[in-house]
């Protein structure tokens, strides 16, 4: 089987988290992205937004890369795809790294995606072909964390499947599988959790950007209780969602993460 979507048709988001290099504070590094980068990136033909957000500090829920690994999320968004492939891929100069001790790149993973998600996970239901699980969801047992609150962090990850998995096998998983049981998580509070299907571009010579080296990039937002801010009970302990693996092993290959607060975001654009 696979999947199909009709993407790269409109506005087009450049979606990039990254780091400093070594020897470069969160502090100098920002001086630098706010007072050279961001005037030369806002000037580009075909910008429409422009938005970053810090990255906050690590949770304690468990993730397959750091949390802290990046410093910053930003999102680039253009008219077309054109606009954005000569900002960005044809544009090496404004991308390319930092060296030690000097400001600028270190890490920069990216990815190119519509303006709309694939999925809107806690709406729609991707189709399955391998039966994993049985409804209902389950929990491990503990108090349930029923949350009306809004949602106070975003977990923005992108990710390829494992090798041993083709890729119609690691969506099957995914998408039919392990979204079925993550949108169950809305009994617990969440308002936010959409994928998209990365914009697979052709190579360009020069480029320091590899926006095809993930296949799929996901938002997941969290409400209070992952921040440990939960009433519980001395001893008591919450419950939490058990997710069914697939058989053969482990399906999620490389991955990338931060953590932003949405709402503490900057329009640079301003």
């Amino acid at each position: 089987m696979s999947f199909s979507f009709n993407y790269g048709r409109g506005a087009v988001r450049f979606v990039h988290m990254f780091n400093y290099p070594e020897g470069i504070s969160a502090e100098e590094g920002d001086r630098w992205y706010f007072g050279e980068h961001v005037p030369k990136a806002k000037a580009l033909p075909g910008v429409i937004r422009y938005n970053t957000w810090k990255a906050l500090p690590p949770i304690s829920m468990w993730t397959f890369d750091p949390y802290d690994r990046f410093v910053r999320l930003t999102e680039l968004v253009f008219t077309d795809m054109e606009s954005c492939l000569n900002a960005t891929l044809r544009n090496p100069e404004l991308w390319s790294s930092g060296v030690t001790g000097r400001p600028g790149f270190r890490e920069l993973e990216c990815a190119l995606l519509d303006e709309q998600p694939q999925y809107d996970l806690l709406k729609d239901i991707p189709v399955q072909q391998y039966k994993y699980i049985n409804y209902p969801g389950r929990y491990t047992h503990g108090k349930m964390l029923d949350d009306d609150a809004d949602d106070v962090i975003m977990d923005v990850y992108m990710f390829n499947y494992a090798h041993k998995f083709t890729t119609e096998e690691g969506e099957d998983w995914y998408l039919g599988h392990h979204t079925r049981e993550g949108r169950i998580t809305k009994r617990m509070g969440n308002k936010h959790y959409q994928t998209w299907l990365t914009l697979e571009v052709p190579d360009e010579k020069g480029s320091v950007l590899n926006p095809n080296h993930f296949y799929r990039f996901t938002e997941l937002g969290l409400p209070p209780y992952a921040l440990g801010k939960v009433d519980l009970k001395p001893g008591e302990k919450p419950a939490l969602m058990t997710y069914t693996q697939d058989p053969r092993g482990q399906v999620v290959g490389e991955w990338r993460n931060i953590l932003i607060d949405p709402d503490k975001v900057q329009n640079l654009l301003k």
